[in-house]
């Protein structure tokens, strides 16, 4: 696709009068620097009817191919390497060749987890020093599925992966299939989540969601399961860890990444 741009040279106080005549138009936007506005266009006819309406300026038409700087960005990351088995890319085209890490691939767009924060990375960590062939998985706050994902890599023989933002369906169900992923998607509240009880649970999320959930989760743990809570700050570790003991929980191993800790927990 190319940008049919339209070159407009001015003085003085001009720019006003230029950017007033743009908005009557088709112009898909516009920048000014030193003296020359440069309004873009997705067609030619488009550009020749808004020159028609600044035939007092001197004009000039330029063309292009046009750049898309989301692909420029994300083929300018570098992969996430995380703990021992994992590698994560906003594209596919980005992982090594070379390399036996299990691959994930989330977009850098999507507003939820890409596995760049330590809280989903500790989580991912955590996940891969266990054991979860043939276990029936549960992830709470999906968000981008991330976990979910890694649950199933890990031998998992089927994820629930769970959500009560409906904002968070499109970015479940797209990486769903760029990964070919197999998991079930369930947006709405925790009393609604069906599935019976889970053997491997994952929550990343904060404690003021963690805590209040706490009870309906725990009652969704089978006998010997084990439960990931993430997203927590080392400050509101033993606000977090206090609780999960009162449930009836044992603390089995924990781990923290700068600011930010994560526990195991088995019932």
């Amino acid at each position: 696709m190319r940008d049919f741009i339209l070159e407009i040279f001015f003085d003085g106080n001009d720019e006003e009068l230029i950017q007033a005549r743009l908005f009557l138009t088709k112009s898909t936007g516009s920048t000014s620097s030193d003296g020359v506005v440069s309004a873009y266009f997705d067609s030619a006819e488009d550009r020749e009817a808004a020159a028609r309406m600044l035939g007092e300026f001197e004009l000039q038409n330029v063309e292009r191919e046009r750049v898309d700087w989301l692909e420029v960005y994300q083929q300018s990351l570098e992969p996430i390497v995380i703990g021992e088995r994992f590698i994560v890319a906003p594209d596919a085209s980005l992982f090594p060749r070379d390399s036996d890490r299990f691959t994930i691939v989330i977009p850098q767009e999507q507003a939820f987890g890409t596995g760049s924060h330590e809280t989903t990375s500790l989580c991912i960590e955590m996940l891969e020093s266990l054991d979860l062939r043939g276990k029936h998985g549960l992830d709470v706050g999906s968000g981008s599925g991330i976990l979910a994902i890694a649950m199933l890599l890990l031998g998992a023989s089927n994820v629930i992966a769970f959500d009560n933002d409906a904002d968070a369906y499109g970015a479940l169900r797209d990486n769903r299939m760029r990964n070919r992923a197999d998991y079930e998607i369930f947006i709405g509240s925790v009393e609604a989540l069906r599935g019976g009880a889970f053997d491997m649970i994952t929550m990343n999320i904060i404690p003021e969601v963690i805590l209040p959930q706490l009870p309906q989760i725990v009652s969704r743990m089978a006998d010997g399961a084990q439960l990931i809570l993430s997203g927590i700050l080392t400050t509101r570790k033993k606000d977090v860890v206090d609780a999960a003991l009162a449930h009836g929980l044992e603390l089995a191993r924990e781990r923290e990444k700068g600011e930010w800790w994560v526990g195991l927990f088995r019932r």
